[in-house]
């Protein structure tokens, strides 16, 4: 005879309520997602632990009739399934492909040349991620007792002064050296992206010793993750970075961000910066984030935002990829005039060997400028580059993007097996077979000026860089002749130690100028630069029709 129900409520309900806060509190402690709808990880955690444990607890003290059985188990499964189906309706880019294509905000186009700067050799970065690696990893061995305790942890590219630095905190290597030194490790290493030199360990600020005690590699409440959760439980936190305020002390910053679309449409709203040795944080809106910190928007969120911009373009009903883009692969970090920028490349969908131009995203605010500059690809131009020195087979790193004499220039740099530089090359965006290397900086800068000039490339005078009209009496002047190209090397009296470049295609007067002639030319002054390559010539004792 089947026993009689005592009704929904009871004993079994209390117990399954006292058990599901127990699971799901373990589950809170150890998982740090946030606990909110917009995520909805959790919520159906929560339901499923709940409408289990109700169940369980109902039929072991046999509260439940057949029929009882039968509702609540249909309800709880309905329920869920109802949920995550408006959930998926708030959230497919099927219906909301408009909102998908807007997330990346206001795409304006501009001219490369009036936004990016001249190149500074001085501060170019010719140390990549991998490499500062290894010399941050070299200087802690010279230390074995440290050495043995701590491992170089995850390297952020960050200004400071001025000047380019990876900086990575010293991370526990393991759980075991967490328990001997739970009061926190003793520092961080800072490598120059410019200098080889230039790799530090700092262990002391003020005279006082460093204790990074919240780390990625801690442990239970000392995990900087955790730390920061347990505080915003419901908040969205991401992209934990490692970075120094002017004073050299440690923070982590993370971006802190909503939902906008159903369980997607991730929009940052700030930072929360917590001290590596204390543990206190401050939450800051993006207007109000310390100008030390470099990145607010995570690499990984602009790339998503980049994509959906290309995809949607047209709606989520465009079979036919009209008018579709794509980011390039592999995205960089640059600095221009004092700010920081992710680089990428944007193709059109089904062209994957050039680019139709390239997108700049401000790290700080997300504003993205589009610049029409079609050429090659990033991969096209290390393939060029290596190409160069195939029979050195050095392999080329990921090129940044830089501007000589205002056309876009992909600069990178030629390691050997060993994964040390041994050459630098600069690869030309709209023609990849105009590539220059070099064994230094100053000769691959001045080897591309050249190759530059020899085939006929001019650009644009209307620039923000530093032009200049000059007027002078020709002291030397001779020429060469390099792939079907002329090029004449003048020298004035005027400025006896300058070398003047002029490409044939600038003027036809340059062909029949001699010593004693007067000459008016332009030319954009570069930094470090090794000759001028004339922009502009005239020859005031020829007057040609």
């Amino acid at each position: 005879m089947e026993k009689k129900s005592n009704g929904y409520f009871g004993l079994p309900f209390v117990l399954s309520l006292i058990f599901s806060a127990i699971v799901f509190g373990i589950i809170m402690y150890f998982n740090v997602s946030p606990l909110h709808y917009r995520w909805g990880f959790k919520i159906n955690i929560l339901l499923i632990i709940l409408f289990s444990s109700y169940i369980v607890f109902m039929s072991l003290f046999r509260r439940f009739n057949a029929k009882q059985f039968a509702i609540v188990g249909i309800g709880s499964v309905s329920l869920l399934i109802l949920m995550n189906v408006v959930f998926f309706f708030m959230t497919t880019t099927v219906i909301h492909s408009k909102d998908y294509h807007h997330l990346i905000g206001e795409v304006e186009e501009r001219k490369f040349e009036s936004d990016v700067a001249h190149v500074d050799l001085e501060q170019l970065p010719t140390i990549d991620k991998e490499l500062a690696g290894n010399y941050a990893d070299k200087k802690l061995g010279e230390i074995p007792a440290l050495g043995s305790q701590v491992e170089v942890g995850e390297l952020t590219l960050q200004q400071i002064d001025g000047k380019l630095y990876y900086v990575g905190p010293l991370e526990h290597s393991g759980i075991l050296k967490w328990f001997q030194n739970r009061e926190g490790t003793q520092g961080y290493v800072k490598v120059s992206a410019t200098d080889a030199q230039d790799v530090e360990l700092v262990t002391q600020l003020n005279g006082k010793d460093i204790k990074l005690k919240y780390l990625s590699s801690a442990y239970f409440n000392s995990n900087v993750e955790r730390h920061a959760y347990l505080s915003h439980p419901t908040q969205g936190i991401k992209d934990y970075s490692f970075e120094l305020n002017d004073e050299g002390n440690p923070y982590w910053v993370a971006s802190t961000y909503d939902h906008t679309i159903g369980l997607s449409g991730e929009v940052i709203t700030g930072t929360l910066i917590i001290d590596a040795q204390t543990g206190e944080m401050q939450q800051y809106t993006v207007e109000d984030t310390p100008k030390w910190v470099d990145i607010i928007q995570p690499q990984s969120t602009v790339e998503k935002h980049l994509d959906y911009w290309g995809e949607y373009v047209h709606g989520f009903f465009n079979f036919s990829n009209q008018d579709k883009l794509k980011t390039t692969e592999g995205m960089q970090v640059i600095y221009n005039n004092g700010e920081c920028f992710f680089y990428t490349g944007i193709s059109s969908v089904g062209k994957d060997e050039s680019t139709v131009g390239f997108a700049l995203t401000n790290t700080r605010t997300g504003e993205t400028t589009k610049y029409n500059v079609s050429g090659a690809t990033e991969t096209a131009g290390m393939q060029s580059a290596e190409g160069s020195v195939q029979n050195l087979q050095y392999k080329a790193t990921h090129p940044i993007l830089i501007n000589v004499q205002n056309e876009p220039t992909y600069f990178l740099t030629l390691k050997d097996k060993k994964g040390l530089v041994k050459s630098y090359g600069m690869v030309n965006v709209e023609n990849y077979n105009l590539v220059a290397t070099g064994d230094t900086l100053q000769a691959t800068l001045n080897s591309y000026v050249k190759a530059l000039a020899g085939k006929g490339v001019q650009g644009n005078l209307e620039t923000n860089g530093v032009e200049k009209s000059e007027t002078g009496t020709v002291e030397r002047i001779g020429s060469v002749t390099t792939e079907g190209n002329q090029l004449f090397y003048i020298v004035v009296k005027e400025k006896p130690n300058s070398l003047i470049i002029v490409p044939s295609a600038v003027s036809k007067e340059v062909a029949l100028t001699k010593e004693n002639d007067v000459i008016d030319y332009k030319y954009i002054e570069l930094p470090n630069m090794d000759g001028i390559t004339v922009k502009e010539f005239d020859n005031k004792n020829i007057d040609l029709k």
